[in-house]
């Protein structure tokens, strides 16, 4: 009877452990943040008892399309279960294979090496941490759709800030490892704002120093957070954090999904220009992010592959169209006055036509190839390749006054954002090229297969002129003297004067000067960024200059004869006696009314 009873209990324990729901624990220490070392305990309990288990770090970050080889900054791993060292190997640069011997529990250890601030993956010193949870938590891909949960220890009286949903103090959960990584940690002293858009709660997150106002920041955030959820129609998040970290070596941000990761130097939020075309123009692009791309995505990076690049000819839209509605956002918020938006057109128009690069790429050649542009170096990214921020945002405003001419402006790119989010939500499988043009050909009834194959596949000029005054606006080029140029960018480093970049085809392409040489002298005077292009102008075309420089540690003098800008600048203007449909579509495009401008 005992022996039966017996029986019985190891049957119930066995069924009952094996009817346990898998669980999944991440644990984070700073013990000694000076080391820039994070600490990282991951352990798997009630899962498969297989006879292997791979943990992966991700080579790359969503949000930043280049493989950053995350594995670089791992130490000291190790294995166990139930207190028994397992034996592991690595079977790629990042993969570690544990041999679990049959066992449900498994338990890894591992140390980071985190001083990457910059790079907004992963970060700690003795001030403050911030972690990219790609880059620091590995993961095994036969669970990464399990449950997951977290439990921070912070350094001292550092406290948390995050997207995550806490489920008590330092501890937090997310519903598979995919929403985990896209919910970053800022782990300090940190200042935290709460404020609240149409009910929903917003967190406004300050690390650092700095001229910024709180209550200045709030109320501007805020608005532009009302737009876009008026542009989209509804919030997808419950909660939303912006991390703002104030330092001098950094600026930029990272979208996630339902926070962003933002960087700004200390003191640019007085100064009105950098204020609204810098620190909330970002804010409008990352938020946008959260619509576009972070639940809207291209179908080459849906699901993600954390283990190599993933190809995509739709990232124009992800980062391109997002960049172009941050702007008009702006723009509909009430930042940006008319004067500006023309201003910063015909800024657009000048750096489009200008740009060897965009004569040789398409941009959805570029969205393919973002992988590796970085590794071309400035120059020859700007001679070579086209940007599929500035370029996409280019193609979108193109693309946006089009669609509005062939329907009256009965349509827009605005309503084909929003068919799009509708119809490739998250759950489903993400969108094409193709898909995006036929939604454009059932909303509007316009074939735009012309348009594609030549400004999107192909790399055909933009029709600048011709979109634009379907607005009521023209394009005047301001330059109608000949001026002398020599297509060289310069910049000051410390106490340094160096080259940033060198026009294709320029005077000075030709010459052996290079990218990062330092600029001694400039017809044997000293020159500085600020005088370099006021020296060039007082010249004519056909002058000879002669300039010093280090290259490499070796001095060189490099003569140079100036040559003829080309036509660079360009301006933009209301027209007069705009037709009534001009002024629709300049009022619905931008969301403020036309104003007679000024005869001349």
């Amino acid at each position: 009877m005992k022996n039966r009873l017996l029986g019985f209990a190891l049957l119930f324990c066995t069924t009952s452990a094996l009817a346990a729901a898998p669980e999944i624990h991440y644990s984070l220490s700073m013990s000694s943040p000076q080391t820039h070392l994070f600490e990282v305990t991951v352990e798997l309990k009630h899962v498969s008892a297989d006879s292997v288990t791979d943990f992966i770090l991700p080579v790359w970050r969503p949000g930043r399309y280049i493989i950053l080889d995350l594995a670089n900054g791992v130490q000291e791993f190790s294995a166990e279960s139930g207190g028994h060292t397992l034996r592991w190997m690595k079977t790629d640069k990042s993969t570690w294979e544990v041999e679990s011997g049959g066992s449900s529990e498994l338990t890894i250890h591992y140390k980071v090496y985190a001083n990457e601030f910059g790079t907004r993956t992963r970060g700690l010193n003795d001030l403050h941490a911030f972690v990219d949870e790609s880059a620091v938590f590995m993961y095994a891909e036969k669970y990464r759709s399990l449950p997951v949960s977290l439990t921070v220890h912070p350094y001292k009286n550092w406290h948390i800030t995050t997207g995550l949903e806490a489920e008590g103090p330092n501890s937090f959960v997310a519903p598979d490892y995919d929403y985990f990584i896209d919910c970053p940690l800022e782990i300090g002293n940190q200042k935290d704002f709460q404020f609240r858009v149409d009910g929903v709660p917003h967190v406004l997150s300050m690390y650092g120093e700095g001229n910024w106002n709180a209550d200045t920041l709030i109320r501007d955030v805020s608005k532009i957070v009302k737009a876009e959820k008026e542009f989209w129609g509804t919030f997808p998040y419950k909660r939303f954090v912006f991390l703002v970290e104030c330092d001098p070596n950094f600026g930029g941000g990272t979208e996630h999904l339902n926070s962003a990761e933002i960087q700004f130097p200390p003191f640019v939020f007085r100064n009105k220009s950098s204020y609204q075309g810098f620190v909330l123009n970002t804010f409008a692009h990352e938020l946008f992010h959260t619509w576009n791309v972070k639940r809207l995505r291209p179908k080459g990076i849906h699901p993600y592959d954390f283990t190599k690049e993933n190809y995509s000819h739709e990232l124009w839209i992800a980062e391109g169209t997002t960049s172009y509605y941050a702007d008009l956002i702006m723009a509909r918020a009430g930042f940006t006055p008319v004067s500006d938006v023309l201003s910063h057109i015909g800024s657009e128009v000048s750096s489009d036509r200008n740009r060897p690069g965009n004569s040789l790429e398409s941009v959805a050649e570029a969205s393919f190839d973002a992988w590796i542009e970085s590794g071309k170096g400035q120059q020859q990214l700007y001679n070579a390749s086209a940007d599929i921020y500035e370029r996409g945002a280019n193609v979108s405003c193109i693309l946006d006054l089009e669609i509005r001419q062939q329907t009256g402006n009965k349509r827009s790119l605005d309503d084909v954002m929003r068919e799009m989010y509708q119809r490739y939500p998250l759950d489903v499988a993400g969108y094409t090229l193709v898909d995006f043009q036929h939604v454009i050909a059932e909303l509007t009834g316009w074939d735009c297969t012309r348009f594609f194959d030549e400004y999107i596949y192909g790399t055909k000029p933009l029709p600048w002129d011709d979109a634009v005054s379907h607005a009521g606006l023209a394009i005047a080029c301001t330059d109608t003297a000949a001026r002398a140029w020599m297509g060289v960018s310069v910049y000051d480093a410390g106490g340094s004067t160096k080259v940033g970049s060198i026009v294709a085809g320029s005077p000075a392409y030709q010459t052996g000067l290079d990218v990062g040489d330092e600029l001694l002298a400039f017809n044997d005077y000293r020159v500085r960024a600020s005088s370099f292009g006021d020296r060039i102008g007082e010249m004519k075309p056909g002058d000879k200059v002669m300039l010093t420089v280090f290259h490499d540690d070796q001095l060189r003098s490099i003569p140079v004869t100036l040559g003829t800008a080309p036509r660079m600048s360009y301006t933009v203007s209301q027209v007069q006696n705009p037709t009534d449909l001009q002024k629709l579509t300049f009022e619905s495009w931008l969301g403020m009314k036309w104003k007679e401008p000024e005869k001349k």
